[in-house]
């Protein structure tokens, strides 16, 4: 399978957004909140494992983790 792209995550963020009667942009704040929360915790495995998603920025965007994510389970990663 075809990596997922920035397009498709976004299309899984408008499909999330009608799901539960919001916005895609309620929807990429709500995963931001989470994602800096996650990243927050000083564990280095947990630091490691968040270095690991390719981003372009400082941080990944949901966008970028979505992306990630979406490879870790098409290779079976947890």
């Amino acid at each position: 399978m075809k990596k997922m792209t920035k397009q498709q995550a976004e299309k899984i963020y408008q499909q999330i957004a009608i799901k539960n009667h919001t916005t895609v942009d309620e929807v990429k704040k709500e995963i931001k909140l989470a994602m800096l929360i996650g990243m927050s915790n000083q564990d280095p495995a947990i630091q490691k494992r968040w270095a690991e998603i390719p981003h372009d920025g400082d941080v990944p965007s949901p966008e970028e983790l979505l992306i990630y994510l979406s490879a870790c389970v098409e290779k079976g990663k947890n």
